[in-house]
């Protein structure tokens, strides 16, 4: 990260009571980010992303917004704006006037207010719909209003928590692109809560993997995926094989099969249990041995339109699902069927040994 941060928590920590929500933390989100926070439910998220909001106040540590310790500030007080799920629009406002808002209760000009209500309404692509009722809009355009009124006020930082979550899959996605294509232009720090990976790579410029209250692991979508640093990071973002292993001379060594090629993250004494991750799509299937390769039964065959889907079990030590694209599969893998025998192999760098 290159730029100077627009949020700082250094030791944030959050107890109810005996339970700890959110063990203590230090994390950086810079200026102008797509940042992620993303995780499953009950992980923490979102009680981290509302103690930076104000709506809760940190059991110890330090919250500053723009290098300015707030986690004493009050809501209202703080440079920036929040976007919920519900998207909490007033039913007898326009348009034009729900978006207006935040403006007319700081008395700016009407110029200015007029200017920068249509400028925020283009950016979300409703400029020809500000005299409608959000009775007379889809969820889509409800969704793009509420974001239009969270970003007309400028603010440093934009909090969003799980926006997109009532819209249907196929608006989802158009959404994900919208957002991020949105952020890019008003250049505003977005910090984005979601459980839905997908979201997460596809939007973000860096995420924080989140679970059981703490911070696993921070970095672009890129890093997370391909260098998942723990076993829940590879098993919950993305489709993972992960299988159990022992730690065998630098090696990973599967009970009943024997080694296999993997690249030991960390140092890892011998005998220690380790997870082996990887990727469907990084494994190679063959209906013929090759050298190295391991030999399996295939258990079941999924077309996806664009990718197929194998399972493998591999003498019952381990079961493995591969992907090979629709447009990749040539004539030596069609006669496989589920029942089938089949070989797979991979690279030792795109397979991770984790002990944790």
């Amino acid at each position: 990260m290159t730029s100077a941060p627009a949020i700082r928590l250094t030791g944030v920590t959050k107890s109810f009571g005996d339970a700890v929500a959110v063990n203590p933390l230090d994390l950086e989100i810079g200026t102008n980010e797509f940042f992620s926070i993303l995780g499953p439910s009950g992980c923490g998220k979102t009680t981290l992303m509302r103690m930076i909001a104000g709506f809760e106040t940190p059991t110890d540590g330090v919250i500053e917004l723009d290098g300015a310790p707030v986690q004493d500030v009050p809501v209202r007080k703080r440079d920036l704006n929040m976007l919920f799920q519900s998207y909490a629009l007033f039913p007898h406002l326009t348009v034009f006037d729900n978006v207006a808002f935040e403006l007319r209760s700081h008395r700016v000009a009407k110029a200015e207010l007029h200017t920068r209500v249509t400028e925020a309404l283009e950016l979300v692509r409703l400029g020809h719909l500000g005299d409608r009722k959000p009775s007379e809009l889809s969820g889509g355009q409800r969704q793009r209003v509420a974001l239009a009124r969270a970003v007309v006020g400028r603010p440093a930082v934009v909090l969003l928590d799980e926006p997109l979550g009532a819209l249907d899959l196929q608006l989802r996605k158009e959404m994900q692109i919208e957002l991020k294509r949105m952020q890019r232009e008003v250049g505003i720090t977005f910090i984005y809560v979601t459980h839905d990976q997908e979201e997460a790579l596809t939007m973000s410029d860096r995420i924080a993997v989140m679970s059981a209250g703490s911070v696993l692991q921070v970095g672009t979508p890129r890093d997370i995926y391909e260098h998942p640093a723990s076993r829940f990071v590879a098993g919950f973002i993305g489709s993972c094989n992960v299988f159990d292993a022992v730690a065998t001379v630098g090696q990973a060594a599967v009970p009943g099969l024997g080694p296999v090629p993997a690249t030991l993250i960390g140092d890892i004494p011998d005998g220690t249990p380790i997870g082996v991750a990887i990727r469907p799509e990084r494994i190679r299937i063959t209906a013929g041995a090759e050298p190295g390769a391991l030999a399996g039964t295939i258990t079941e065959m999924v077309y996806t339109g664009d990718v197929w889907r194998f399972g493998v079990d591999l003498g019952g030590a381990a079961h493995v699902v591969v992907a090979v694209p629709a447009v990749d599969l040539d004539s030596t893998l069609t006669a496989l069927s589920a029942g089938s025998p089949a070989w797979v192999s991979w690279r030792a760098e795109h397979a991770r040994g984790l002990a944790a």
